[in-house]
């Protein structure tokens, strides 16, 4: 039997997948990764003729390629015959979607998936899609899903669903929004799992739901004139008021405020989302190789000081003179979607500003100097990401402080924390940029973009939409009123 390969600390080079279900592994004297099974029924070498393992060579040399095709092999491999030559039991459903939830919480491990994006997966399969499958429909192996399974699905979701789902809020009917996400996890199922591994010949017929433009404008985007006008100067006499306070624990209310203040400012002129910049503390769940699981508390996202570069560009007024402006670009590292992307804006006076608010607040309490590693906007104090409860709870006081001057044009929605994302995309749009280099700053698909905004379009073109031609004849209207026939047509 070859011998693990083992790395400078005298430890074996192998990785467990899947629940410990099988590994990924690296022998002596062999350049590519091996995919490794314990058979069924076998416990050790000397309980078993031969090797007590399934062994395959992966012929990667890279390890994220190994593993996803170990995953693959896995599978395959659960599809064959059994040793005694009998075929496989038929798949359920309810194991499948297990290992479909445990595929994309392995993802999330690698940072592949964020945190918010797999909880709700999880919450969408394990509640809504495994109770209309095994409950309403009745059925048990994915074999018996057929292509119109899911027909009525929409209607079952808001008509019945509800009465055996208990949200945090309670029995709640849910909205078309959540309906459709419904469907496009349980597609997700389809395309990337099922179909792929060939435990399904053919996905199933899914209804486009069409969701009523009122219920998108959750996030109303904020007027430079004259909201965010009033906004930025209540966030200027916030900062002043807590610096003329010099009772109790002033110098962290001061530094607290100093950073949501430069927060909002930035949010609202690059577009990012808050959690991008913010960082999160997430407890995720940890398979371990023997089957068990452990939850461990992991940090994602986060902006840091080496991921800020600011320069000076030349911009040109309305009149055509050249002056210079600060400019930064942030690579966004941790994002909803997974990808990394750079961010160019006009933020690079506000880093520079909440940069030399920092310097200066550590030496005047004896922290050590900043370094490129530590984060933007972190707690100096401890080191970790603000709640985001308390960046919610600033956010509401200034809403309900300035809500005699605040206004959302043609919206019941307040404005949130993501307004100041909408308003950004908003203000590009208007201006006339490219909807490709919005979509690749903000990391929004051109559906999303078209869909959420691309209605200011029509706001752009009201010149043209009322322009008239004044002092031109009327022509003759040349339509005829049956109602009100003179005697010229008898």
């Amino acid at each position: 039997m070859p011998v693990i390969a083992k790395d400078e600390k005298g430890s074996q080079i192998k990785h467990a997948i899947l629940g410990g279900r099988a590994q990924v592994l690296m022998f002596a004297g062999r350049d590519s990764w091996y995919y490794r099974q314990l058979k069924k029924g076998a416990r050790s070498s000397r309980q078993t003729k031969g090797s007590p393992y399934i062994t395959r060579c992966l012929e990667e040399i890279e390890l994220t390629r190994a593993i996803l095709k170990a995953e693959e092999l896995y599978f395959a491999l659960e599809k064959q015959i059994d040793a005694n030559g009998k075929p496989i039991q038929r798949h359920s459903i309810t194991d499948l979607l297990k290992e479909w939830i445990r595929i994309n919480e392995d993802r999330q491990r690698a940072g592949q998936l964020s945190g918010s994006s797999v909880k709700a997966k999880v919450s969408s399969l394990q509640n809504a899609t495994l109770i209309y499958l095994t409950q309403y429909k009745k059925l048990k192996t994915i074999d018996e899903i057929q292509v119109d399974t899911f027909a009525d699905f929409s209607k079952w979701r808001i008509d019945e669903s509800w009465k055996s789902i208990k949200s945090s809020k309670g029995h709640v009917v849910p909205l078309t929004s959540t309906v459709k996400r419904d469907l496009v996890h349980i597609k997700d199922w389809f395309q990337n799992f099922l179909y792929p591994r060939s435990y399904v010949t053919q996905i199933p017929s899914f209804e486009k739901l069409v969701v009523h433009a009122d219920t998108l404008d959750k996030n109303p985007p904020i007027p430079l004139n004259p909201d965010w006008g009033h906004i930025h100067r209540y966030l200027d006499d916030w900062v002043k008021e807590a610096e003329a306070n010099k009772n109790g624990n002033t110098q962290r209310i001061q530094y607290w405020r100093q950073l949501f203040r430069h927060l909002c400012l930035v949010l609202y002129n690059s577009g990012c989302r808050p959690s991008e910049l913010l960082g999160k503390v997430e407890r995720i769940k940890d398979n371990r190789p023997n089957g068990t699981f452990g939850i461990k508390t992991v940090l994602k996202g986060g902006l840091r000081w080496e991921d800020v570069e600011v320069e000076t560009a030349i911009h040109k007024s309305e009149s055509g003179k050249q002056f210079e402006i600060p400019i930064a670009t942030l690579h966004i590292r941790y994002s909803k979607t997974g990808v990394p992307r750079e961010v160019p804006c006009n933020t690079g006076q506000y880093f520079i500003r909440w940069r030399a608010y920092c310097d200066k607040w550590r030496d005047r309490n004896g922290l050590q100097p900043l370094t490129k590693k530590d984060y933007v906007f972190f707690n100096p104090n401890n080191n970790n990401p603000y709640p985001y409860s308390q960046v919610h709870k600033a956010w509401v006081e200034l809403r309900d402080n300035l809500s005699l001057l605040l206004s959302p044009i043609r919206s019941d929605q307040k404005y949130t924390l993501y307004s100041l994302r909408s308003s950004y995309i908003t203000n590009q749009i208007e201006e006339g940029k490219d909807i490709y280099l919005i979509k690749k700053i903000t990391g929004h698909s051109l559906e999303v973009l078209q869909r959420h905004y691309d209605r200011s379009g029509v706001k752009k073109r009201k010149a043209e939409a009322t322009q008239r031609t004044y002092g031109r004849k009327q022509k003759k209207d040349n339509y005829i009123d049956l109602d009100n026939l003179d005697e010229s047509h008898y």
